[in-house]
């Protein structure tokens, strides 16, 4: 039995197939996934559900996904930001988030889901603050991967 099994998990991710992707290995995890693609469908359920963690296509678009992002601040409830840009993609306020690097891949999404589950959550406005298990924080240790974007 997986650490996430029975999660809902709210994936925010404008495009198809890269959605299906993320959807399957979410799934794989033992989570249930709810997806939206559009910014108004991903307010709309942030606002109407509750959900364990959240993944978050930064651009959806013409639109950016922050105000999602401000919702599930007020709500605590746990997300990470995915894109291709890495931390610098990121406005300044949100630089505190996890950031899981596009394409995705399995071993540094559950990693980044564990994170969540286990390390105290960023607070919106705190800049690059590193979590109280570290593991997103400082040099990584010699063999071990880094899921946020270096630099």
């Amino acid at each position: 039995m997986s650490s996430f099994e029975g999660c809902r998990v709210l994936l925010v991710e404008d495009e198809s197939l890269v959605a299906m992707l993320a959807e399957d290995m979410l799934l794989d995890l033992g989570c249930e996934v709810v997806v939206a693609m559009r910014l108004d469908k991903a307010l709309a359920l942030a606002r109407a559900e509750r959900f364990d963690l959240a993944v978050l296509d930064v651009n959806l678009g013409d639109a950016r996904s922050y105000p999602v992002a401000d919702l599930l601040f007020e709500r605590c409830t746990p997300f990470l930001f995915a894109t291709g840009y890495g931390k610098r993609g990121l406005e300044a306020p949100y630089q505190g988030v996890p950031v899981l690097q596009k394409p995705y891949h399995a071993a540094p999404l559950e990693h980044l889901l564990h994170h969540l589950l286990t390390c105290e959550p960023p607070r919106r406005g705190e800049l690059n603050r590193p979590g109280p298990c570290g593991c997103l924080g400082g040099e990584p240790e010699a063999g071990s991967f880094r899921a946020d974007s270096v630099g």
